[in-house]
């Protein structure tokens, strides 16, 4: 409770001209900021909001008022019920800014005292840390990165002539690491230069957004970094930078494309200083990861892993490689680019400008007498053939096909003009995989699903399967309001039996070989997601949204 002092204080302290309600804090002395700011907001007969305790916000409510009210005025609205919206304040007793405020928003301001610093927080969440762009515009600060190879020159005399998009691209690609993304795209519209990180396979607005002024000196910077031509805006473009930033390694490809507004740019983030991932932690079920092992031990072979881009095969394939990593074991790589350095494997990338393929590399690598080959992709005949021959000669190879689930990474190879019996003889497993969102630990909550949807799982899994209770996402600050931290793999497993390789040998059809695999033990990928959402590792909406293609 107050004492007759303090409240005689608070008066005292709130009369005087110019004070605001947050001004009164220092004049209560001796306890804590939140007692303060509870008993303040007990004294004033209005409602005290613990900011930190709300998980997330609503970005259509956030969206009432304009970024520049809600960052000037330090105001946060929280909810809209009817025409009424709960906005946190640290002044809720300025009658003129709830006018103002009511206005824009077009309904009537509840107002609700918070603290100016947990505001400050929520806003730095939801929109960004104002400072960064600004002093990226303004040329100041930032670590900034450097880029290796042969454009650094040209780099170093375009910095000096436009050092504002120096800055603010050596920002994005900083968020972008800090973030965790595994693309940036900068999509110019007519008024605006647009933003996004694609974060755990899903795309999410940046923000502050750049200047629109600055759209072609940015876009310029990059296509410099990336050794491209920055006269030509009709065509699309490729180009790649090595980037460095302290004590990170990070290899960017970029990708440019025309629209009606300007070049669109897509830069594809691969950070090499990310450790690799083990099999243990690529979220295999334990049956299958025995079984995948000792696979791994084969001496000869051809494991082919497959899913869309994006999906973690690459992941997968250098797991692969670190588990059977050994000084007896000679292990080459052809890769499209090199995204992780193995210590003592013999790494290399494809180059089309000087006319190394997938193919022309692999012939060579037979040459270097190596017991394990690693092929980025498989994308032709020749490179299929070559792959092929190479297994059935002693050599183990793994490579990635585009394919929706693993059976049909068969019929795949059947279309390239892979003869069956080659495909038969040489395939140890095929492996489809896709990744999926992780629920976030803090925040998760349980639920009980609708019937209908409680019937479509158990269609999946069975139903004597099937638990009642599953998991939904939340959102709370350590997950920024997402509901998820963080991916998992879900796999589909499909070893040769003598009847698949039967049907191969016939061209059987990519349905009749998946029904015999499922009939042999095999789970699907759906039904492997499930089983994770079951477990509370995933949501049953997360696992439907990634599996609905296979």
């Amino acid at each position: 409770m107050l004492t007759q002092p303090e409240k005689d204080k608070l008066f005292e302290e709130r009369g005087k001209a110019g004070k605001r309600f947050i001004d009164v804090l220092p004049c209560l002395e001796g306890r804590s900021r939140v007692e303060v700011l509870k008993l303040i907001s007990e004294f004033y007969r209005i409602s005290f909001l613990d900011l930190d305790q709300i998980p997330s916000l609503d970005p259509e409510t956030i969206k009432l008022i304009p970024e520049k009210l809600i960052r000037y005025f330090k105001v946060l609205p929280i909810k809209k019920e009817k025409n009424v919206l709960t906005m946190a304040m640290i002044d809720p007793l300025d009658v003129v800014l709830l006018d103002r405020l009511g206005q824009y928003a077009k309904c009537e301001i509840s107002p609700v005292f918070s603290d100016e610093e947990a505001i400050l927080r929520k806003i730095n969440q939801l929109f960004g840390t104002e400072d960064h762009l600004g002093k990226a515009i303004r040329g100041i600060g930032g670590d900034g990165g450097s880029v290796s190879g042969e454009s650094k020159d040209k780099i170093i005399g375009e910095s000096t002539q436009n050092a504002p998009a120096v800055n603010i691209v050596n920002l994005l690609i900083e968020k972008a690491l800090e973030n965790h993304a595994s693309d940036i795209h900068l999509e110019p519209a007519e008024k605006a230069l647009y933003v996004r990180y694609r974060i755990d396979g899903v795309l999410y607005d940046y923000s502050p957004l750049p200047p629109k002024s600055m759209e072609s000196s940015i876009i310029s910077r990059i296509k410099i970094m990336a050794n491209m031509d920055i006269a030509e805006k009709r065509l699309p473009q490729d180009g790649r930078i090595q980037y460095q930033m302290k004590d990170r390694d990070v290899n960017l490809r970029i990708s440019t494309f025309p629209t009606i507004y300007g070049e669109n740019v897509v830069i594809r983030v691969l950070d090499r200083s990310e450790s690799v991932i083990s099999l243990e932690d690529l979220g295999m079920q334990q049956q299958a990861l025995i079984q995948f092992e000792k696979i791994l031990q084969y001496p000869h072979g051809i494991i082919l892993v497959t899913g869309p881009t994006g999906s973690g095969k690459t992941s997968t394939l250098y797991a692969c490689l670190n588990r059977i990593n050994s000084v007896e074991k000679h292990i080459i790589t052809l890769e499209d680019p090199v995204e992780s350095r193995l210590e003592r494997v013999r790494q290399s990338q494809i180059d089309l400008k000087s006319g190394l393929t997938f193919a022309k590399g692999l012939r060579s690598i037979m040459r270097q007498d190596p017991d394990v080959i690693m092929i980025g992709e498989i994308r032709d005949l020749e490179t299929a053939t070559i792959a092929i021959q190479a297994a059935l000669t002693g050599h183990l190879v793994l490579s990635t096909l585009h394919t929706n689930d693993a059976p049909a990474a068969i019929t795949r190879l059947l279309d390239m003009g892979v003869e069956p019996f080659l495909i038969s003889s040489s395939l140890s497993c095929v492996i489809a995989q896709r990744l999926v969102r992780k629920l976030c630990t803090h925040c998760r909550k349980p639920y009980l699903p609708e019937k209908a949807l409680l019937m479509e799982v158990s269609g999946h899994i069975g139903a004597k399967n099937v638990k009642s209770e599953f998991y939904e996402k939340v959102g709370c600050d350590r997950c920024k309001g997402t509901g998820y931290q963080g991916r998992t793999g879900i796999f589909e497993f499909m070893v040769p039996t003598d009847d698949i390789r039967a049907s191969i040998v016939k061209k059987e059809s990519a349905e009749v070989i998946k029904r015999k695999a499922i009939a042999l033990g095999m789970k699907t990928l759906k039904e492997e997601g499930l089983l994770k959402a079951q477990q509370g590792v995933s949501t049953i909406d997360e696992v439907l949204r990634v599996t609905q293609d296979s």
